[in-house]
């Protein structure tokens, strides 16, 4: 799947990265159909708040269910 990618201040790229797996009875994947960035994405981007490895970005999302356990325990 791709993702906007932040590797250090100022530095964010759209990458491939791992699809996400179901590994918990909690865990959903989400098709997402629209995201935003946040205040806090701002930060981060701008070096304000310190991040040690590099990070997917972008946590205010829209999105339909794909995944959840209990289908994954049916198939």
């Amino acid at each position: 799947m791709k993702a906007a990618v932040f590797h250090k201040p100022g530095d964010i790229s759209y990458d491939t990265v791992e699809d996400p797996k179901i590994l918990e009875p909690n865990d959903v994947i989400l098709k997402v159909t629209s995201t935003a960035i946040c205040g806090s994405d701002l930060h981060i981007l701008s070096g304000a708040v310190p991040q040690g490895e590099d990070m997917i970005m972008g946590h205010e999302i829209y999105g339909h269910r794909r995944r959840s356990w209990s289908i994954c325990k049916k198939s």
